[in-house]
């Protein structure tokens, strides 16, 4: 069993339903170790961005406890639960959820304005957040000259690696990232996801990666299968 100081996640008899329907979510025991980065497979419909707002404190089980970096996020108040978020999760939405009249490096030091940790973790690798967003945004291969755009205005490709400097700045424990990679053509995927794996190792940052697209899978530590978890814990 892993120590919670070296655990990012653990789910414990996790139950989630929503009303009038049949459990969704059944999990026994899930952890993912500090810096560990984990596929999570699933098709349409089996639960996996359910279980991603589980995680993120957006949705709360009906039983069991989520921990992450050792916090029991499950037990707290609705303002706790985003404050543990903005504190120790990072999060890639498959719509990116950057804020267009915002420029680049607006939308990435944003993540740090609703945290003190994380601020305070940029600072002291960096200096400061803006010289932390910058190294992500050149480190993930955004153009100089696009930082002080709108973020409208860049390519899909673009905005996807904006997305992920935002999640990764000030090193979170934890990073979720939910189809990030399905609006990209095949070869912007492979080098997104590189890039991605590479800066999640560089910080020891935890990453739960979400995804139908079963040919990344090798590319991880380990893959599960929602459906297949869920069905061992039925059983």
């Amino acid at each position: 069993m892993t120590s919670f100081e070296q655990t990012a996640l653990r789910l414990s008899n996790l139950r989630f339903a929503w009303p009038g329907a049949e459990p969704l979510i059944r999990v026994g025991l899930f952890e993912l170790r500090a810096g560990e980065r984990v596929f999570l497979a699933g098709p349409s419909g089996s639960g996996k961005s359910t279980l991603l707002g589980l995680l993120a404190g957006t949705l709360q089980p009906q039983q069991g406890e989520v921990l992450i970096a050792g916090q029991a996020v499950s037990r707290l108040s609705s303002r706790q639960r985003d404050q543990a978020r903005a504190d120790h999760i990072g999060v890639i939405f498959q719509q990116f959820n950057l804020l267009p009249f915002l420029s680049v490096l607006d939308n990435v030091t944003l993540a740090c304005r609703f945290s003190k940790r994380r601020s305070a973790r940029a600072a002291s690798r960096d200096g400061d957040i803006e010289s932390s967003a910058r190294r992500l945004l050149g480190e993930l291969g955004l153009p100089t000259e696009t930082w002080a755009r709108p973020a409208s205005s860049l390519s899909v490709g673009q905005q996807q690696r904006v997305a992920a400097a935002r999640a990764l700045i000030g090193a979170p424990e934890l990073i979720l990232a939910d189809e990030p990679t399905s609006a990209l053509d095949v070869d912007a995927r492979g080098d997104f996801l590189r890039l991605l794996l590479d800066e999640c190792v560089a910080a020891n940052t935890a990453l739960l990666f979400v995804s139908h697209d079963r040919s990344l899978m090798d590319r991880f530590d380990r893959a599960v299968d929602l459906r297949a978890l869920q069905n061992e814990i039925a059983a």
